[in-house]
């Protein structure tokens, strides 16, 4: 096996990191085409907005695994670079060290001066410690807690990590951000698909709303940030999903929550 190398995403390998996303079978399923294709102009956006914000480990040519950030500061202006997301999707590569390489990249990187703090070092790091791991595969929390990190601002997901002596950051609140309804949307189900950080999410919003509207019976229309970037923006430039004119809470990785949510419209 070839020596792990982690490289910056860059317009060139833009691709590599919109990939590593998509599940087994991406390449013959249309909806994870489309994903992949929205997560490429997401990455694109990002680069033009923030220069470097992701990594991708390779197995020489072989993406095997990404971490992907971006900066925060807390009302005192500590800043940290947040990591929104940390995957290596193969089981058969996990417990190698790959995630841990990938960490040590952006800690790295984040202890030298840089553009996203004035030119100083960041303060620190935090991470979304997100639940939700498979069979065999170590948890968010855990391997966060294993390099440092700790709970903090009472948020079960959210962690930090010093990289400056005596720094206390205070995270905001995470906002909600619901979609806007338009008068068309009350009689059918809108599917607002943004161009995502994540491909899955990307799928299971589309694969939610067709669920939704066999359950009301209800016409079902995709918006499209990347090819209907007008209406997109006109719904609030945020992804959703809006039955009947109302936004939905739940999404079918909580199929429960969101059949109890439908029988109350």
């Amino acid at each position: 096996m070839s020596a792990t190398r982690i490289l910056p995403v860059a317009v060139r390998n833009a691709g590599d990191l919109a990939m590593i996303c998509a599940g087994e079978g991406a390449k013959s399923d249309p909806l994870w085409e489309r994903a992949t294709k929205a997560k490429r102009q997401w990455v694109r956006d990002r680069l033009a907005e923030l220069g470097t914000f992701a990594w991708v480990a390779y197995n020489g040519a072989d993406p095997i695994g990404m971490i992907q950030c971006h900066p925060d500061r807390d009302t005192m202006g500590v800043g940290v670079a947040l990591i929104d997301c940390i995957w290596v999707p193969k089981k058969s590569r996990w417990g190698r060290g790959i995630g841990s390489k990938l960490l040590a990249e952006v800690e790295a990187t984040m202890q030298r001066q840089h553009r996203w703090f004035d030119g100083k070092p960041a303060d620190g790091m935090a991470a979304m410690a997100f639940h939700g791991e498979a069979e065999g595969q170590q948890s968010a929390e855990s391997f966060y807690l294993h390099h440092g990190f700790a709970h903090v601002g009472g948020d079960p997901d959210l962690m930090f990590k010093p990289l400056q002596p005596d720094t206390v950051w205070t995270p905001t609140p995470r906002a909600v951000v619901t979609p806007t309804s338009l008068p068309d949307d009350q009689a059918r189900v809108t599917v607002l698909l943004g161009p995502l950080s994540c491909p899955f999410q990307y799928r299971i919003l589309s694969k939610t709303g067709t669920y939704v509207g066999e359950k009301l019976g209800m016409t079902v229309v995709e918006v499209d940030a990347v090819s209907d970037p007008e209406r997109y923006l006109a719904h609030g430039g945020h992804p959703g999903i809006l039955a009947g004119g109302r936004p939905l809470d739940y999404d079918l990785l909580q199929r429960e929550r969101l059949d109890k949510e439908l029988r109350g419209l």
